[in-house]
C-alpha cells in the first residue's frame, strides 16, 4: 500500500509542479510564444484554437490526465456494482454463511466489492465442490470481510488510477492484492484447520472469471504462490520480519502523510506568474 501511495503522491506532485512551478523555468520561456496557429496551422483553422498559447495545454495536461484516470476508474466501479446488483436480485437462494446463490456457468465464490458486504457463490460451484472445499472457500471470503479487505481494495484502485503512468504501479497493485489473498487464506485455514481443502478449491476456481463487482477466490489468477504457501513449500515469515515490515509500513505512512500535508504549502509558496502568462497571451493574440 505504501508503494502505491508514494506513486500516487509523486503523480499528484508532478502535476502540481507542472502547473505551479513550470512557468518559473526556462522551459516555459522557450515555449511560451508557441501558439496553436503556428504549430498546427491547418487544424487550428477548423478547431478554433488560433491565438491560444500551446503552453496552456502543456500546463493543465497532467492534471487532466489524472482526473480522466479517476473518472474512468469510477465509471468501471459503478458499472461493476450495477452488474453485481442485478445478479444479486436474481439470486436463487441462500447458502452457508449467509451467502447468495447465483446462477452462473462458472465456478464462482467471491465477495462483493462495493455496497453491503455479501458472499456470493454460484450453483455451479455448489455442484463442483465437496463440503470441505466449500467451507474453506466461504471462510476465505469471510476473511476478506472480517479483515476489512474491501476498503483496502477500493483504495488500491484509486491509488492505481492516480499512479498509472508511473512504472511499477501495476506490479505493486498485484503484489498488494496477493498479500490480501494470503491474509484471507490464513483466516480460512485458522477457521477450518484444513489448508488442503482450500488449496483444492483454489485449483478449481483458478480458470474461472470472477463476476463483475466481486473479488473471487482465484484472486486474479495468481494462485501458484498461494498454493505453495498453503502446502508449506514457502516458510512463514518470522515474528522479527513481521514486526520489521509493520514498522516500515508505519514509517512509510508517516512520510506520505507529511508530504501530503506539506504539498499545499509548496503550491501556495510559488511566485506569481501572471506577467509571464499575459506576455504569452499577448504574443498569440497579437496585442
Amino acid at each position: 500500500m505504501s508503494a502505491l501511495a508514494l506513486r500516487a503522491l509523486v503523480a499528484i506532485g508532478a502535476s502540481v509542479f507542472v502547473f505551479v512551478y513550470l512557468p518559473q523555468t526556462g522551459v516555459y520561456d522557450a515555449i511560451a510564444h508557441w501558439c496553436w496557429h503556428e504549430v498546427l496551422p491547418v487544424l487550428t483553422a477548423h478547431l478554433g484554437l488560433s491565438g491560444h498559447p500551446l503552453v496552456h495545454v502543456a500546463i493543465v495536461l497532467p492534471g487532466l490526465t489524472l482526473a480522466g484516470s479517476l473518472l474512468w476508474m469510477s465509471f468501471g466501479l459503478v458499472k461493476a456494482w450495477l452488474a453485481m446488483r442485478c445478479q444479486l436480485r436474481g439470486a436463487v437462494g441462500r447458502g452457508p454463511l449467509g451467502s447468495a446463490i447465483i446462477e452462473d456457468s462458472e465456478i464462482v465464490v467471491g465477495v462483493t466489492g462495493l455496497g453491503r458486504s455479501q458472499i456470493v457463490v454460484s450453483d455451479t460451484a455448489l455442484a463442483a465442490m465437496d463440503a470441505e472445499e466449500l467451507d474453506a472457500s466461504l471462510s476465505h471470503e469471510l476473511g476478506h470481510i472480517e479483515r476489512r479487505h474491501r476498503p483496502l481494495l477500493l483504495t488500491t484502485s484509486v491509488l492505481t488510477a492516480l499512479g498509472r503512468a508511473l512504472p511499477g504501479t501495476g506490479a505493486a497493485a498485484r503484489e498488494l492484492r496477493l498479500c490480501l489473498e494470503r491474509d484471507a487464506d490464513e483466516y480460512a485455514v485458522a477457521r477450518t484447520r484444513n489448508p488442503l481443502a482450500l488449496a483444492s478449491a483454489i485449483c478449481k476456481v483458478a480458470t474461472a472469471n470472477a463476476p463483475a463487482g466481486a473479488t473471487g477466490l482465484g484472486g486474479g489468477g495468481r494462485v501458484v504462490p498461494r498454493l505453495d504457501y498453503l502446502q508449506g513449500r514457502v516458510p512463514r515469515a518470522g515474528r522479527g520480519l513481521d514486526h520489521a515490515a509493520r514498522l516500515l509500513a508505519v514509517l512509510s505512512a508517516t512520510l506520505i502523510v507529511t508530504l501530503t500535508l506539506s504539498l499545499p504549502s509548496w503550491a501556495t509558496a510559488a511566485p506569481q506568474t501572471e506577467g509571464l502568462r499575459s506576455a504569452a497571451a499577448s504574443h498569440c493574440f497579437g496585442a
